[in-house]
């Protein structure tokens, strides 16, 4: 048993973005190996998102534990079952992320949804309901932070609410360990204002890609 506190937390978004890389061929195994076109230029340690024909994979971020040439193995992307990940599929690109902004003067980071989904398949002849797993609710982050448009992320945090596209988030905790998604930023530009308090706004990450976490 470990108990971390939240203090020391580091958040950041991707703020830059390497030019788009040709995944030829990736492999089903308990951690994936894709092969990436000539120059790709990840390096162990690199995190990069994938756009892949596998909708379990696609669309996210991932980083890359072994690198022999142009072969990268997915650090902690499982896609040995077939029938989640069809053999022969899941080609497609990378985006390697050249550049994190840390996010400052965060007070609060609050999770939403992720909760099962349940398909009702109670019969006529059932006394009591039966219901059987289905999907996830999608997953939301809510950020509340201290109001000032001059902060060094700002602009960066609008661009990506304005572009509406996903785009990376990194959220490194005091043990160590790492969680990284891509999401969909909403930036609240309006501080809420009350009495003899400090300006606070917010910013809302809707995941679009299921997170990947790290142990360090």
């Amino acid at each position: 048993m470990a108990i971390t506190l939240s203090t020391g937390s580091i958040i950041a978004i991707a703020s830059t973005y390497g030019a788009s890389k040709t995944m030829s061929a990736i492999t089903n195994a308990a951690e994936a190996v894709a092969t990436f076109e000539g120059g790709h230029g990840i390096s162990v340690g690199d995190y990069f998102e994938v756009t892949s024909d596998w909708d379990r994979l696609n669309g996210r971020i991932v980083r890359a534990k072994v690198v022999a040439t142009n072969d990268v193995t997915l650090e902690g992307i499982d896609t040995s079952n077939t029938t989640k990940y069809p053999t022969g599929t899941g080609t497609g690109t990378i985006r390697e992320v050249t550049a994190w902004t840390n996010l400052s003067q965060i007070q609060t980071v609050e999770p939403g949804g992720g909760e099962i989904q349940y398909a009702d398949v109670t019969t006529i002849i059932d006394q009591v309901q039966k219901q059987i797993p289905t999907t996830r609710a999608a997953v939301t982050v809510s950020m509340t932070f201290f109001d000032d448009a001059t902060l060094g992320w700002y602009a960066t945090v609008r661009s990506a609410s304005e572009a509406a596209t996903a785009t990376g988030v990194k959220f490194t905790f005091p043990n160590g360990s790492i969680l990284v998604a891509n999401a969909y930023w909403s930036l609240q530009t309006t501080p809420s204002i009350g009495s003899n308090q400090p300006l606070t706004a917010k910013i809302d990450l809707s995941y679009a890609a299921e997170p990947v976490r790290y142990a360090s």
